[in-house]
């Protein structure tokens, strides 16, 4: 049934895409075959707005933005680089990055229901590319236009500062810019963070299990996704926090008593695949609230949440044009006074980041294909 609603919902969306670029086609701009780009500048307005409230406050978040977003883009490749190693090393092992697409599953993926994600994603879009434009504007760049598109079949957003002016700007400002958008990400990730621990979580009640892993302990014991687990080995859980708590002390091949409030369920606990001698049975959840409508808010700022810290950052990969490889490619043009040797050290740098994204993607799948 949910798949059901997920599919309906999907089929709309794109329905209603579909309509508005058909209406608006002979002002939809095609690039690279795969983005479809809606300019306007209906909302320039509103960032020179923000931005004339406090210039200093939005330069300042620029500049703070720059040494967090050179630290992220150190570790997302760093990342990448162990989880491909891993790979080869724990063949078994989970990937460590995998697409997201809501509304679709897909095997060995996390599944976002449709509208949590598509509003989640929206809220990640809005929040990174108007900081861009805010402290664009905040430095006097003033916006050429903004826009809206998809990249293939993904919702996208985008601003477009003078770019004959901003490359004329000082290292440091230019860098705030590209920088911005992500530390806003994670900004807005950490006030979400707040939030649901400060006014969700005294109200929070069970935990509710959003996925149940094929194969593995819990669908073998006949858990359910949608099952709200309120005590393990008849020990009370209220928060996610308690369930992990008293997972930490079982170890594999233990047996584990769950309860919801229909069902005790008897489960054998695997070896997690990713961290040798821990406990593992193979749900993915999240909290659970009892009051109406609580829940659902609460699972929206989960994924607000998540999706603020994953899409940012992966923006801050040393990659092409996204923020992290705009980053790069200026400090290494600014510090590197042959030009040729700054484009051959970006484009390796790019490329690596590239077969390593890729590489966690479709590697773990190709080898339990060959296993």
């Amino acid at each position: 049934m949910a798949m059901d609603f997920n599919l309906i919902s999907i089929v709309i969306f794109y329905s209603l895409i579909a309509l508005y670029l058909f209406i608006k086609r002979k002002k939809i701009k095609q690039e690279y075959g795969i983005f479809f780009l809606y300019r306007t500048q209906r909302f320039t307005k509103v960032m020179r707005w923000i931005a004339g409230l406090c210039p200093k406050f939005w330069r300042w978040f620029g500049y703070a933005s720059v040494p967090i977003g050179f630290a992220g883009m150190f570790a997302i490749f760093a990342y990448l680089a162990f989880a491909v190693f891993k790979i080869f090393t724990s063949p078994a092992a989970a990937p460590s990055v995998s697409l997201v697409i809501p509304g679709v599953r897909i095997p060995g993926s996390i599944f976002v229901p449709f509208w949590y994600g598509i509003i989640a994603l929206f809220f990640v879009i809005v929040v990174h590319e108007g900081m861009h434009g805010v402290v664009s504007e905040a430095w006097k760049l003033k916006l050429k236009s903004v826009g809206v598109g998809l990249m293939a079949f993904l919702p996208l957003a985008f601003v477009e500062p003078p770019e004959k002016k901003l490359k004329r700007q000082k290292l440091m400002v230019q860098l705030s810019i590209f920088s911005a958008g992500v530390f806003a990400n994670f900004v807005t990730a950490l006030i979400v963070l707040l939030v649901t621990n400060f006014a969700l979580m005294p109200l929070a009640n069970g935990i509710y299990i959003h996925d149940v892993a094929a194969g593995q302990p819990a669908e073998m014991a006949g858990i359910m996704a949608g099952s709200v687990l309120y005590k393990i080995n008849n020990v009370d859980i209220k928060y996610t926090s308690d369930f992990a708590r008293e997972m930490s002390k079982i170890k594999p091949g233990d047996k584990i008593i769950l309860s919801t409030a229909e069902k005790t369920y008897e489960v054998s606990a695997a070896e997690n695949p990713n961290t040798k001698g821990k406990a593992f049975v193979g749900i993915n959840f999240r909290q659970s609230y009892p009051y109406f409508g609580l829940f659902e808010l609460g699972t929206l700022l989960y994924w607000i949440f998540v999706f603020n810290i994953g899409i940012g950052i992966m923006n801050l990969l040393p990659l092409g044009p996204i923020d992290g490889g705009r980053m790069l490619q200026l400090v290494l043009s600014r510090k590197i006074k042959k030009k040729e040797t700054a484009m051959k050290i970006f484009g390796f740098v790019s490329v690596a980041s590239l077969v390593l994204l890729v590489g966690n993607v479709i590697l773990p799948h190709l080898i339990k294909l060959a296993i």
